[in-house]
């Protein structure tokens, strides 16, 4: 008992020395928004770290039918051997520039009462994070698999699960507190109860997790006090977090990043029994692709920037990938669009200025959580090119401007007014297809609405001819897709919002045919335009503007609204602050 005394107290004074460390910002000067939009290729380090040498038995919070006795071990026991510097030199080498460090840390504690983490575990983690450095590989380190944490987001829980937590980050913050703005720290990962949508209990608990990462971090100085830090969506859905995430308040502005992460469609991403083989418009003519679509990652990308890239905080997909699943009569072709899908996905995180990370379990084969790209025990041999091969095609894009909602567009005016929408009970407007007869893909369909702030929610859909079930989604290549909720980008107001969505030549062969359809719920539609290019070229600026009020233009030659990141300054294209 003697000894466990000294031990707490000897953690305590620890902690009690880290918040008088001053702040450090030496190193640190980039925000989070500049971070993440630096990274073309990130990739995760799955199922090594984070691997357990037994089964959690959440009922007793013990660990039961434990096989590798050694936790210090447990690195291996999930069948990947250990990580050696050598397996970062080769992604590094394949042009992955961040890795995503996931570690399970409450399994390596000394004792549960001081929570004290093993030295040899926080010196091996930290020897796999130097690799990092010395190979100038960005990274983010998390809490990863913690299921006294991750299972129980509820009141009865939220005291003693948000002390440990900040017990545990103040010891990792303290250790890695001199590292320099390379390295990033992210709270928890996928807090859930069977994956089932969050109740306001639930996210009340993930909203304090988040609070109590950045309180613990913050608090123990140096460059901790300014480091990048990623807080995350309710089990790490995007969707859940535009309208339940309640950021955290922070000391310092601008250091701030949300992590999602996205296996979209799951019924094509998943590889279980059942699951597509084939997603993409680009890839219709191949076979049944599934429901969600290029137009919904687009969607949700834009979505998720408008909420929180644009207002200053960095954007994390801290997972994405495919397991890869084929049939033997159409290997190559499915292949195919697995690489397709990964360039998607991480050509829209360039785009938007999000950070991407693939996951990597170093599993192969066909079907479910085949999600490995470098074989681990063969000398990190690319076991899946078309993954790879993707995820490089994909990061060749960059930054793009957001178009401005507020641009002025002119065009045919196929309907003004004030109507609500409602669904059945309110206006549903049919825009023959004759409209479409000259529209070209440079066109824009400008849809402009007001929000109904006593509604519940509100959405607006889109669908082809007038079957909503089989067609929602129909704004192919475009930043919009058939659903859209104004609510879960800007928040609940009254304001009006100017939606412009584009198609690709597909889409509009068929709108040609079958007209388009517009209904919704809790919005007032006040104007509908069909808008031809209206580019102008870019026009240069005779001075360099110096002052906030000077005139800046976007890619297209417009006045640039404010949310533009890239605009055109005196002729030249720059990256707006």
């Amino acid at each position: 008992m003697r000894k466990k005394l000294l031990l707490a107290a000897l953690v305590m004074a620890t902690m009690l020395r880290a918040q008088d460390v001053a702040p450090d910002m030496t190193g640190m000067e980039t925000d989070a928004c500049s971070w993440t939009s630096s990274v073309r290729m990130g990739w995760n380090l799955g199922n090594s770290m984070e691997s357990a040498g037994g089964e959690w038995d959440d009922s007793s919070g013990t660990w039961k039918n434990v096989w590798q006795a050694n936790r210090n071990e447990w690195e291996t026991a999930w069948g990947n051997p250990k990580t050696t510097k050598a397996m970062l030199q080769a992604v590094k080498a394949a042009g992955f520039d961040a890795v995503r460090l996931p570690v399970r840390w409450r399994a390596h504690v000394l004792s549960e009462q001081t929570l004290q983490i093993d030295p040899l575990w926080m010196n091996r983690v930290q020897q796999i994070v130097d690799w990092c450095m010395e190979l100038d590989l960005k990274v983010v380190l998390n809490t990863h698999h913690e299921s006294w944490l991750e299972y129980h987001p509820v009141f009865s829980r939220q005291a003693s699960i948000n002390a440990a937590l900040a017990t545990l980050w103040k010891q990792i913050a303290t250790r890695f507190r001199d590292y320099d703005g390379r390295l990033d720290f992210a709270g928890v990962n996928e807090v859930q109860i069977n994956w089932k949508q969050p109740t306001a209990e639930n996210n009340a608990v993930m909203n304090s997790y988040n609070q109590t990462f950045v309180d613990a971090v913050r608090s123990t100085g140096g460059r901790n006090y300014y480091r990048n830090l990623v807080v995350q969506t309710y089990s790490c859905n995007a969707s859940y977090g535009l309208s339940g995430l309640e950021l955290p308040t922070d000391v310092v502005s601008g250091r701030i990043a949300v992590e999602f992460h996205y296996y979209n469609p799951y019924n094509y991403c998943s590889g279980q029994p059942g699951s597509y083989y084939y997603w993409g418009e680009a890839f219709r003519d191949k076979g049944q692709i599934a429901p969600e679509t290029e137009s919904a990652l687009q969607a949700l990308f834009r979505q998720i920037r408008k909420k929180w890239f644009e207002q200053g905080y960095g954007v994390v997909v801290g997972e994405y990938g495919v397991s890869c699943h084929y049939t033997t009569n159409d290997r190559t072709t499915q292949e195919a669009n697995m690489q397709y899908y990964m360039k998607c996905v991480a050509a829209e995180a360039r785009k938007n200025g999000f950070a991407a990370f693939a996951w990597d379990n170093n599993a192969f084969g066909n079907g479910s959580e085949k999600y490995g790209i470098f074989d681990r025990n063969n000398n990190m041999n690319v076991r899946a090119p078309f993954l790879l091969n993707g995820i490089k095609e994909g990061s060749l894009a960059e930054l793009e401007p957001l178009e401005d909602d507020n641009t002025e567009y002119v065009g045919t005016v196929l309907w003004e007014g004030e109507r609500e929408l409602n669904w059945g009970n309110g206006l549903q407007l049919n825009i023959p297809a004759s409209s479409f007869a000259d529209f070209t893909t440079d066109g824009k369909l400008v849809v402009s609405v007001r929000q109904i702030p006593s509604a519940n929610y509100d959405d607006l859909q889109l669908c082809m001819g007038n079957d909503w079930k089989g067609c929602p989604f129909i704004v192919g290549g475009s930043t919009y897709n058939g659903d859209y909720s104004p609510r879960n980008v800007n928040g609940t107001t009254s304001e009006s919002y100017t939606i412009a969505c584009g198609f690709s030549n597909e889409t509009l062969t068929k709108l040609r045919s079958y007209g388009l359809y517009l209904q919704g719920f809790g919005l007032i539609l006040t104007k509908v335009v069909l808008s031809p290019s209206g580019a102008t070229g870019i026009v240069p600026q005779q001075q360099q503007p110096t002052r906030a009020s000077s005139t800046l233009y976007d890619l297209s030659g417009r006045r640039a609204g404010k949310s533009a990141r890239i605009v055109i300054s005196n002729g030249r294209k720059v990256l707006r602050p």
